[in-house]
């Protein structure tokens, strides 16, 4: 009789021990799996919303998300201010992600501390009134690798557009959407890492 006891009461331990192991694995997994995601601000159901409209693409051959990202308008001069990148900028900062800065201007030269640029499409320019426009893009672009000759690593296009004039677009929920967008990209452009 005990030896029965006895086998019932190993076989009862290792079934809690199975048990147990297998919730702690689940445990850490999972730990290791949301830190490796970034803090959007934004519901599972709008997000995917959102991936669905931007229908984005992504190759990704190099872009490892290590050092300060400089943001930028292919078509204009990095030292001017356009709303792309204010915005790209401030997405940016809110997802916790390091963003270079200009750290000297002399004559035509502009000095940045990153390590990546993300070369966004789009053009700014003024409208008749004299007022900045940010217009045909925003939200495609390229990465390039600033410490191997402006090296392109990746790229990342959508059909959304959004345009921007200073001063009648500086609104709230326009501008909150569109770093939604963005944050969206970043994230998609993070989950790309291999």
């Amino acid at each position: 009789m005990y030896t029965f006891y006895y086998i019932v009461q190993t076989k009862f331990k290792l079934l809690i021990m199975k048990n147990f192991f297998s919730l702690l694995f689940f445990f850490i997994f999972s730990i290791s799996y949301s830190q490796s995601t970034v803090d959007l601000d934004m519901s599972s159901k709008d997000y995917k919303k959102i991936l669905k409209k931007l229908d984005l693409k992504i190759t990704n051959r190099g872009y490892n998300a290590a050092g300060p990202i400089f943001v930028k308008v292919s078509t204009y001069d990095a030292a001017q201010p356009s709303a792309y990148v204010r915005l790209w900028n401030e997405a940016l900062f809110e997802m916790d992600m390091p963003v270079g800065n200009i750290t000297d201007e002399s004559n035509d030269i502009v000095t940045i501390d990153a390590d990546w640029i993300f070369q966004l499409e789009g053009k700014v320019g003024s409208n008749g009134y004299g007022m900045a426009m940010s217009f045909g893009g925003g939200l495609s672009g390229k990465i390039l690798d600033f410490n191997n000759n402006d090296k392109m690593v990746a790229t990342f296009s959508t059909k959304e557009k959004m345009n921007f004039t200073s001063g009648l677009d500086d609104n709230v929920k326009r501008g909150e959407r569109f770093k939604q967008m963005i944050k969206v990209i970043v994230n998609e452009i993070l989950l790309s890492i291999k």
